[in-house]
């Protein structure tokens, strides 16, 4: 019994794709790069300093070697750019909670972490409102579907629950974009 070439080809390519996928940055990114500015770029974006690990030894494959003062040098001033708390809460209304380990030690940690929290809960209350919104949605198109007067009732009384949860969660939300920076 012969196996699908697609499931064939996908197995062959998986090795490559997965090595295409730690590729931090090109051989002619490589060597052009201006270790400075990608320090910088990747401060600025919130990447841990230790990235140019990934540099090292990728780029070192075919012989550049990164500047890590430069790079450093870039990053640290980078870095200053992302940990405000502007960025904080940006950060955190986007879910990227992970993001407020590469400011520890930075002078804008506090208030970054703050916003960030902040924005994380804005972040939780704007996916239970989508929650509630994809189950109510569920629970009309029961509505329109069921021929039981019981199954209809329990759907409108679940509705209702969700309507004043809906609204609890409004509310909630607008009080917690009045913290923002």
């Amino acid at each position: 019994m012969r196996k699908p070439i697609a499931a064939t080809l996908l197995l062959l390519l998986l090795p490559t794709l997965w090595l295409a996928g730690c590729k931090s940055m090109s051989e002619s990114e490589c060597k052009v790069a201006d270790w400075g500015r990608v320090g910088f770029n990747d401060g600025a974006s919130g990447e841990q300093e230790r990235r140019i690990a990934a540099y090292t030894e990728d780029c070192g494959k075919i012989g550049v070697v990164p500047n890590a003062q430069a790079y450093r040098q870039g990053w640290d001033a980078g870095i200053k750019h992302f940990c405000t708390a502007a960025n904080g809460w940006r950060q955190g209304i986007e879910g990227h909670a992970s993001k407020e380990q590469v400011c520890v030690g930075q002078p804008g940690h506090a208030g970054f972490v703050r916003y960030l929290q902040a924005g994380m809960q804005v972040y939780r209350t704007q996916e239970r409102i989508r929650e509630n919104t994809d189950e109510i949605n569920r629970l009309q198109q029961k509505l329109e579907s069921s021929a039981s007067d019981e199954e209809k009732k329990q759907a409108r009384r679940r509705l209702q629950d969700i309507d004043r949860d809906q609204y609890r969660l409004r509310s909630l939300l607008g009080q917690q974009k009045m913290l923002a920076p």
